[in-house]
């Protein structure tokens, strides 16, 4: 996600909206309480949109899991076809951008600081396919 010079967003990723379950932890050594788990917003390539019951802090770094079933579908790995199709992860280094107030909960949007490479990949495939399919 980037900003242009007269402060609006410009985002680079098409956004998928969709309702995953995602579990976010803070990534901090030592490792130090429970992680949240929610709800996706919407998810792109680039990062994604969350709601939390707590307010996250701009610049915290995260660990994101997102059970999206049937990723692996998409992606080229040789052992996919071994994976179970309902217990699927996309899993990623994120660092949160904002976090605004919003009806006893809060959204947060999270920027994708490290992923690999295939998970990436299969996530921009399968978001193109549903967004073909929706237009």
């Amino acid at each position: 996600m980037t900003n242009n010079s007269n402060g609006s967003e410009n985002r680079q990723s098409v956004r998928l909206p969709k309702a995953y379950t995602v579990e976010v932890k803070e990534l901090a050594f030592p490792a130090t309480g429970a992680g949240i788990e929610s709800s996706v917003n919407d998810i792109s390539q680039g990062g994604i949109s969350i709601e939390s019951p707590r307010p996250l802090d701009a610049g915290q770094t995260m660990q994101v899991k997102v059970h999206i079933p049937m990723l692996n579908r998409f992606s080229s790995s040789f052992f996919k076809v071994y994976e179970n199709d309902a217990d699927q992860y996309f899993m990623a280094i994120a660092k949160v951008i904002w976090c605004k107030p919003a009806a006893g909960k809060y959204m947060v949007g999270m920027e994708f600081v490290n992923v690999d490479d295939t998970q990436s990949r299969a996530l921009a495939a399968l978001i193109d396919k549903a967004m073909r399919e929706t237009s």
